[in-house]
């Protein structure tokens, strides 16, 4: 198994909150993406061009690597720093297990977010 040496500061740093929320944006944005793409080609009837084809995929890549580090996080997040009742971490497995990054979204927002902005920064000591 590979252990990375991470510690407290990289998870919880200010930085690590940006990048996590813009994550957790971009894991929002490209479950949009996934479903109104399909719909409007079936609304319309007409399948994509060949340009609306690399437009789309353009617009998934960043959604895709942003969905990614935020699911990585939140696993990383989830095994060394989450102190949660053991039933509440049972339902975050479920979670980030089962539903992938629209759990790891919804565990950024429920759990990690609420515990990070309780604690104090590891920016200011």
């Amino acid at each position: 198994m590979l252990f990375l040496p991470i510690n407290r500061n990289w998870v919880l740093s200010q930085t690590a909150r940006y990048l996590y929320f813009v994550c957790a944006l971009l894991t929002l944005a490209l479950l949009a993406t996934l479903i109104g793409v399909p719909m409007a080609i079936s609304a319309t009837g007409m399948d994509l061009t060949p340009n609306a084809r690399s437009v789309v995929k353009v617009i998934l890549f960043p959604e895709i690597l942003g969905a990614a580090v935020l699911w990585v996080a939140m696993w990383y997040f989830w095994f060394g720093f989450d102190r949660s009742h053991y039933l509440l971490r049972a339902l975050s497995f479920i979670l980030l297990f089962f539903f992938g990054p629209l759990g790891a979204s919804i565990y950024y927002f429920a759990t990690y977010r609420r515990s990070v902005l309780t604690a104090p920064s590891p920016d200011a000591a």
